[in-house]
């Protein structure tokens, strides 16, 4: 199956969400902006705080899974379940390291008993490190994605994106409706809204797999060049402009369109294709220096430049060090 959207795209995209959700966890609560030095405020609101809200890396993912499964699905996906052991060895691994770290320097809060030890481990309830609720509803929607795309095959994307519409809707309301009231104490109807959440995004991804939207679309824009880099800059202004993550497949979609067609240097791109290459490990590691295990020492740097690139750097090593004990295991897995 032929498409634009090459795998060094996939890989710049993946880089650009990983920056994104890395400036998301540094700067959506106001009491860690508040230990930042702000010069920039907007009606007495931190500029950085505001730019969060154009930051939501959720749907990138999900779109860009959405896609990348489709294709391998069309021509034969073998490697499905090495893909997922391997992405539970890594996180095997992080939580290992990190929470070891954790015994020494908060033996109070780590490991702690065994139901919250197997709940973590298998990612069922992520309370080590809340950024990782992401793992089990996207293991999920890899595993069933076979039977999801064999499902949706079958119908025009005319009705099945206004289903899924009409569930994103829905279950985004349940959420803000009942989350804290109940859904945030019972995982096990948590998980299942949350896979039915996320099911739009990932759609729009395997829709433009199956349309090559991606490669239509660039032979319209790209010949506009740098007035793409104009025209994504105010879609991340409008994103701005109001404060809420619902209907964010809408924004990341021709984000994303923008953002790959746009005219990039070759450096640029090379750093966005090393971040998206380590953006999975990256994912489930910078949390635990920003919140739990050394967040004083993170946001004693006062300048949210420094921070933010602090992180990246730290994020980044630390993936290195994370694909060399994983490698040996890997290649055994590889042959699953």
């Amino acid at each position: 199956m032929d498409s634009s959207f090459s795998k060094q795209d996939s890989l710049v995209s993946k880089g650009v969400a990983i920056l994104l959700m890395l400036y998301l966890h540094l700067f959506n609560q106001m009491n860690n902006v508040l230990l930042c030095h702000n010069n920039v405020y907007i009606e007495d609101i931190p500029l950085i705080h505001i730019l969060v809200r154009a930051t939501n890396p959720v749907p990138f993912f999900l779109i860009l899974s959405g896609y990348g499964m489709y294709i391998v699905y069309k021509k034969g996906d073998k490697h499905r379940y090495s893909r997922l052991l391997k992405l539970l060895l890594h996180y095997w691994v992080i939580l290992l390291i990190f929470v070891g770290i954790g015994s020494f320097l908060y033996p109070d809060r780590y490991p702690g008993t065994w139901s919250k030890i197997l709940s973590n481990v298998t990612g069922y309830k992520t309370t080590y490190n809340g950024e990782c609720w992401f793992l089990l509803p996207y293991v999920l929607l890899s595993f069933t994605s076979p039977w999801v795309f064999k499902v949706t095959d079958r119908y025009k994307d005319g009705i099945v994106v206004p289903i899924l519409f009409l569930i994103n809707l829905s279950t985004s309301f349940f959420i803000s409706r009942y989350g804290e009231r109940f859904l945030f104490h019972n995982y096990w109807a948590y998980i299942p809204i949350l896979y039915f959440n996320l099911m739009l995004s990932f759609y729009l991804g395997s829709m433009s797999a199956k349309h090559d939207v991606f490669q239509k679309v660039s032979s319209k824009i790209r010949p506009y060049g740098k007035y793409l880099w104009i025209l994504l800059l105010l879609l991340v202004l409008l994103r701005c402009c109001y404060n809420t993550y619902s209907f964010d497949e809408f924004y990341a979609y021709p984000f994303l369109l923008l953002f790959v067609n746009a005219p990039r240097l070759k450096i640029i791109d090379r750093c966005l294709a090393l971040l998206g290459n380590h953006s999975m490990n990256m994912w489930m590691i910078h949390s635990w220096f920003c919140y739990y295990l050394f967040h004083d020492y993170i946001y004693e740097l006062k300048y949210p430049i420094a921070i933010y690139i602090v992180l990246i750097l730290i994020s980044l090593v630390s993936s290195y060090i994370i694909n060399f004990i994983c490698h040996p295991v890997e290649k055994i897995v590889n042959k699953i």
